[in-house]
């Protein structure tokens, strides 16, 4: 019976999701979003929410950490190079100099005595002067360079190095060593820091083979 009023509308049907559908609408199930749930097994082999994780181990990780190059090995090493560099190009601006300077003076008269000086100068170095001149300059700047991969070999190079230069220059400069002390203490002060404790602790750390290593992570 008719009350006068319109018949009470009934709300949508609402879809949850995994709630079985209503009658007479076809079946339908939400998708469901985020990985699946974690068993019990699971959950107890998962490590406590303090424990951080443990990075990867490398195969060197085992090693004691290389200690850092002391400052010392890097001034001997800027000492060689230096004064090497320095040598070369100085001996050889004097020997281009005194080329040119015999060839422009004159024998005779007031230049004489230059063109002297510089002459001889010239015909020693082509005569076999050079070569040590050249030589020591050229090794000490070598192994200067070989110091700083810090094997122990290279150090005892360099100092053999130094040594010889020290003595040789001592043989040519007998009768003005004036001149041969001041080159012989650098010299010999940029040998003998790569002998102090720290230096010699950092050459002789244990090294890893690179051929190890490389298998290691291969495997």
């Amino acid at each position: 019976m008719s009350t006068g009023y319109p018949p009470p509308v009934e709300p949508p049907v609402q879809f949850l999701p995994g709630s079985p559908p209503a009658p007479g609408w076809p079946s339908f199930t939400a998708p469901a979003y985020g990985p699946p749930p974690l068993t019990d097994h699971e959950l107890q082999q998962l490590p406590p929410p303090d424990a951080a994780p443990r990075p990867a181990s490398g195969p060197s990780d085992n090693q004691a950490a290389s200690p850092t190059r002391p400052a010392v090995v890097t001034i001997a090493a800027t000492m060689a190079v230096t004064a090497s560099l320095q040598w070369v190009c100085a001996l050889s601006l004097v020997w281009v100099t005194a080329t040119v300077g015999a060839d422009a003076l004159g024998a005779q008269g007031d230049q004489g005595a230059i063109f002297h000086i510089l002459n001889r100068f010239h015909y020693r170095m082509i005569e076999g002067l050079a070569w040590p001149l050249y030589g020591f300059g050229l090794l000490s700047l070598i192994t200067g360079f070989l110091i700083l991969s810090g094997r122990a070999r290279h150090r005892i190079a360099h100092t053999v190095v130094g040594a010889a230069m020290i003595g040789w220059s001592a043989w040519w400069l007998r009768d003005n060593l004036a001149w041969w002390f001041s080159s012989a203490a650098y010299v010999a002060v940029a040998c003998l820091i790569l002998w102090t404790p720290a230096a010699t602790r950092w050459f002789s750390r244990p090294r890893s083979s690179p051929g190890l290593d490389q298998r290691a992570r291969i495997s």
